[in-house]
């Protein structure tokens, strides 16, 4: 019988050893196309249903309407003389019975003498008469109707609600056929009523001693059954009927949204009853299987289609009034309309994924020929593919696009009903308290019943709060076996997590056999996508401004890190271009985009002309000393340059240690080699990211290795400098020497990863860094061109400390020149291993100034700010 209303009523199951039954979801406000085309609302339906689970007698109550029944029988069932007949021993036939209670319903009216209270033992100001306010007589639904509801007219009586309780009590005491008590609107029935006590202790006198065969009924508009607890729960006044919820496990019943095969009873009903036209009867099926895809009930459609007027109806008409995605309403093999296509062509017009094609029309395929040899009875005996799907791949790759074509065209295949996605980050679903995270995935689980629930990112596994996420994998894990045929589920997320999510369940692997990897987007789709994103801002160019977006975008691609966000990149790059555009022309908008609207930070990827050799060695020509460092770097440049004039492809940029006493200009010089190296082209930023020990080396196990690589992808393009390199394999205890040790292990995987991309610079004394070389048997051989920096000469440092004077504006005369040099001399004789080089003159400085400026202080007739004397150095440590 329940095929008679629509799939909608298929999974209600009255009794199964529980006391209630409750229905929710969206549908339950809304009307049934049942399979004769007949429209009906909830309590119809339900009356319809019970019926058919052979309930002889069915009684509703509301809050606004206490007490009311759709069939003669059942009214006369409440009455004294109507049970009595109902309880007699010679159990009348339907038809009699039917006869016998609709003259029964008619007492109360004008027509039949005063109403009577319906128990016998209660009393009122006149005895058992009811006095009811004058108006229309309530007509009683006529015997020959006896199986079909009647009509709900006439005005609601006025019945209190503790007579209410005690009616629904009698009714369900001792009925000789099964009986059902229907709660229709269970939110404002318990929440207004003022019978609160007794009917709390109607439900839990029912849960204890009721003959569960005869199911109680309760309707509630909320999208979960957890909802519907809750709420009952937040009204503190049915601790019972809540704590009966609470451990109820079945039945529930989801009434949702309409689907394909009601929507097209509706079509029909409003063809034929109000005219409604048909564009092309071909493609109305893809039509309507489009229109069950949308959250919408069937009162939104009636009102939507019967607005249509004399318009026909078409998907092309419904995407343009904006009911139905663009896709909606192309028959395969016919022409498309603008915008109109069908999941596989969709998937078709989209820029690059050919591997994601591929794999999804394979995929297709597979489902096609198993729901063709199940239509023909064959290979039946066999297990069914799992439906669910893994997407691995860097973001911005259209994954979420993806999932939303995967939806439609297991909607078109038939093995979802309406394919619609529910987009969750995994960490959405994990709460921060016990017991909050298995109802938000069930409820992100509702939400997708007979569609997709595509989560994303599924980061985080073994990370802070495992338990709570472990509630959520066992939920889904659960909820995906329970709803096999109802539910399809997508986990996305980069490809090593994807392998740490798996890890995280047995059953998972079990569930997810299906993995369908994203790569990045290459330029020339990457360049696609951002024409198209222009163009849709309504912007226009020539094709020499096109050719050199294409080499910004390429550069964007070669410079990628991890998380590239790929078609994102494209639309914040194309949003600020626009921008640039927008307030270079003003109002007058006819002008074309070019390359002068491109933001300053993307204009640098473009390549520039090449250096001459004086410019190209400028930063090391303008140091003091270093000869032995420049000749090295020289002769890495020629080589280059040697490679480039012979026409042959450039090396892959090298990996240096620079040995030497601290302050002898290392990290300016590993400055200034990303810079040549940028220059030359083997490096496409060239900048320099500066780490220590404290920056790579966690202090707890496994946090070490993404800290390295954290490191290795900020420095990607450019150089990473890694000062006292050697103290990574000489940490403060065993523990400390491990992870230093882990350390160096992650950084010689990720220097193999990003050969093409990165330089590293490692720094140290010669002696520490031999040491250092011998701690990973991968190092010496990385690590191909050695610079040795000398400490420097007195001579030299005095020259640094004018360099650096004369920077700030000050002057050295050769007697402060002098005296400075035997300040320094003492300070390395006095601590020759502690010695700074050139970082002793940063401090020398600072106290030649704080002297100059206590001399000036103390002389205020001296005019001269600029000038040290040799008073002004401090006396030589003895």
């Amino acid at each position: 019988m329940t095929g008679r209303l629509g799939s909608r009523f298929a999974d209600l199951r009255l009794g199964a050893g529980e006391p209630f039954t409750v229905v929710y979801g969206p549908g339950v406000d809304d009307t049934f196309v049942g399979a004769d085309y007949r429209e009906r609302n909830l309590d119809a339906a339900l009356w319809h249903v019970l019926r058919a689970e052979s309930c002889a007698y069915v009684a509703y109550s509301s809050q606004r309407r206490p007490l009311y029944f759709l069939d003669p029988q059942s009214e006369a069932r409440s009455r004294p003389a109507g049970r009595a007949a109902a309880d007699g021993p010679s159990r009348a036939s339907d038809a009699s019975a039917g006869a016998t209670e609709a003259s029964d319903a008619s007492e109360g009216t004008g027509s039949a003498g005063p109403a009577l209270m319906r128990h016998a033992r209660l009393r009122g100001p006149l005895g058992r008469v009811v006095v009811r306010p004058p108006g229309p007589p309530r007509d009683a639904a006529p015997a020959a109707e006896s199986t079909a509801p009647s009509a709900e007219g006439g005005p609601p009586r006025a019945l209190s609600d503790p007579f209410t309780v005690m009616t629904l009590s009698g009714y369900l005491a001792n009925p000789p056929r099964r009986t059902a008590v229907v709660f229709t609107e269970a939110e404002s029935t318990l929440r207004h009523t003022d019978a609160t006590r007794p009917l709390d202790t109607f439900f839990s006198d029912w849960a204890r001693h009721g003959d569960y065969d005869h199911p109680v009924v309760l309707v509630f508009a909320r999208p979960t059954f957890d909802a519907c607890v809750e709420y009952v729960e937040s009204l503190h006044g049915y601790p019972a009927l809540a704590a009966r919820l609470r451990r109820q496990a079945a039945p529930a019943v989801h009434v949702g949204f309409p689907d394909e095969a009601e929507l097209h009873r509706l079509v029909q009903r409003l063809r034929l009853r109000h005219g409604l036209r048909i564009g092309d009867w071909r493609e109305l099926d893809t039509v309507v299987r489009a229109m069950a895809a949308q959250p919408l009930t069937v009162k939104n459609w009636r009102s939507r289609l019967l607005s249509l007027g004399e318009t026909p109806l078409s998907g092309q008409e419904l995407a343009g009034r904006g009911w139905l995605p663009r896709s909606a309403g192309h028959r395969p093999g016919a022409p498309a309309g603008p915008g109109i296509r069908t999941a596989e062509e969709q998937l078709a017009d989209l820029p690059g994924l050919e591997p994601v094609k591929t794999h999804l029309r394979r995929l297709r395929s597979r489902i096609a020929a198993e729901r063709r040899l199940d239509d023909l009875g064959r290979g039946t005996g066999a297990e069914p593919a799992s439906p669910h799907l893994l997407f691995a791949g860097p973001p911005g790759t259209g994954k979420t696009t993806v999932a939303r074509l995967v939806g439609e065209m297991y909607r078109e295949l038939g093995m979802l009903r309406r394919g619609h996605v529910v987009e969750v980050r995994l960490d959405d679903l994990v709460a921060g308290y016990v017991g909050q995270s298995t109802p938000l995935a069930n409820a992100a689980v509702n939400d997708a019943l007979d569609g997709v629930l595509f989560v994303d990112e599924v980061h985080g596994v073994g990370e802070e709060g495992p338990g709570f996420l472990m509630d959520v994998i066992r939920t889904l894990l659960a909820r995906m076996e329970n709803e096999r045929d109802r539910l399809v589920v997508i986990a996305a997320g980069y490809p090593e997590k994807i392998d740490e999510f798996l890890a995280a369940d047995l059953g998972l692997a079990r569930r997810f056999r299906e993995r369908i990897a994203f790569p990045d987007y290459p330029p020339d789709v990457l360049h696609t996508i951002l024409l198209r994103y222009l163009a849709a801002r309504g912007l226009r160019w020539d094709d020499a401004s096109a050719d050199r977006l294409l080499e910004v975008v390429t550069a964007l691609h070669a410079t990628r890190r991890p998380d590239f966000g790929n078609a994102g990149t494209m639309r914040d790059l194309g949003e600020q271009i626009f921008t640039e555009w927008a307030v270079r022309v003003g109002e007058d908008t006819e002008q074309p985009f070019t390359m002068d609207d491109l933001p300053e930070e993307y204009r640098a990827l473009l390549p520039g002309p090449p250096p001459d050799d004086g410019a190209l060695l400028s930063d090391l020509d303008g140091m003091v000393g270093l000869a032995s460092v420049r000749e090295a770097i020289t002769d890495l440049a020629d080589r280059i340059r040697l490679r480039q004039a012979r026409g042959r492809r450039l090396p892959a940029p090298p990996h240096l240690l620079f040995t030497g006493p601290p302050g002898t200009g290392k990290t300016s010089v590993a400055r200034s080699v990303g810079g040549m190296l940028r220059d030359l082209g083997l490096l496409r930023r060239g900048h320099l990211v500066e780490a220590t020990r404290a920056d790579l080396v966690a202090e707890y196990v496994g946090q070490t290795a993404p800290r390295v690589r954290e490191a290795v992808h900020e420095a990607l393009d450019g150089v990473l400098f890694i000062d006292e390199a050697y103290s990574l394999t000489s940490g403060s205890g065993i523990q400390g020497a491990d992870f230093g040790r882990e350390a160096v292990d992650t950084l010689v995987r990720e220097m193999e990863h990003w050969n093409d991309r990165l330089v590293v610079i490692a720094a140290g004394y010669p002696r520490e860094m031999d040491e250092f070389l011998r701690g990973n048997s991968g190092l010496a051989s990385r690590f191909t061109l050695r610079v040795e920096f000398p400490a420097y000469g007195t001579e030299e440092l005095v020259e640094v400390l004018r360099r650096s004077a004369g920077a700030e504006g000050y002057v050295l005369t050769p007697e402060v020149a002098e005296r400075a040099g035997r300040w320094l001399d003492a300070r390395r004789r006095i601590d020759p291993g502690g010695f700074g080089n050139a970082r002793e003159i940063r401090g020398l400085l600072a106290t030649m100034e704080a002297r100059l400026a206590r001399r000036l202080r103390t002389a205020p007739t001296t005019t001269d700010h600029s000038a040290f004397t040799a008073d002004d150095v401090p006396a030589p440590v003895r």
